[in-house]
């Protein structure tokens, strides 16, 4: 027995899948082919090399595109997603790097009740460090060694498929009331406030914030524990 449909309809509804600045156009119709393929509706852009090609190679899930959401920076597409999960071919000292088939289950059960958001990086070179950096979660698609790179449209559609896949045998997902992104990034402006009226050093400051980032994209912030941390900075800010 599986979860009910309209539990699997929300899941889909709720996640997005962004494209950081992909360079080939017939990328861009390919994976809204195997999206419309495998139930997903939500395509976002970020400075794409969108064009006609596009939309001939997508046919019929030209609609796809026509309601994708087009952005011209990471952060904007970002900004009310509770949850990011970023995808890499490459090993990363500062990430802890999860392989797809372990992570679906925290996708899956995010994607109950939250708006989650999976990122591909450019065909050349993937996500950026700093791309990279707005990521709560990173994984990558299993292959072989010796030529571990999928094409952008490839990898895309494995992760949909996998996700498709995964929806059709599971019988119950528990779910977390999470922080949106945007609360988040709110959060660390009320961090900023307080380093800076420390009077510490701008580069010590700005290492201090990246450590913070790194520590609590390894945990799931929940709205309420947002608020608490919020009002400790607050209240800092006030006695300082």
């Amino acid at each position: 027995m599986c979860a009910s449909t309209s539990v699997r309809g929300d899941i889909f509804k709720n996640i997005r899948i962004v494209l950081v600045s992909p360079q080939i156009p017939e990328n861009i119709g390919l994976c809204a082919r195997v999206m419309k393929n495998t139930l997903f509706e939500n395509l976002y852009l970020v400075k794409p090399n969108l064009n006609e090609k596009s939309f001939q190679v997508a046919k019929r899930a030209r609609d796809i595109l026509e309601k994708a959401k087009l952005f011209d920076n990471l952060k904007s597409a970002l900004g009310d997603s509770h949850f990011v999960f970023g995808t890499t071919r490459r090993k990363r000292s500062y990430k802890f790097i999860y392989n797809l088939q372990n992570i679906l289950p925290f996708i899956v059960a995010f994607a109950k009740k939250h708006k989650i958001t999976i990122l591909f990086g450019k065909e050349n070179f993937g996500l950026s460090k700093d791309e990279m950096s707005l990521c709560d979660s990173v994984f990558y698609i299993p292959s072989a060694s010796s030529f571990p790179s999928y094409n952008l449209a490839f990898s895309v559609g494995l992760v949909c498929y996998k996700i498709f896949e995964y929806t059709q045998s599971i019988l119950d997902i528990d779910y977390l009331e999470l922080a949106k992104k945007k609360d988040i990034e709110n959060l660390f402006l009320f961090i900023e406030e307080t380093l800076r009226k420390i009077r510490l050093k701008t580069d010590r400051k700005e290492a201090i914030l990246y450590s913070l980032r790194r520590i609590f994209s390894r945990t799931t912030l929940t709205k309420n524990e947002i608020q608490l941390l919020k009002a400790i900075f607050i209240a800092i800010n006030r006695k300082l």
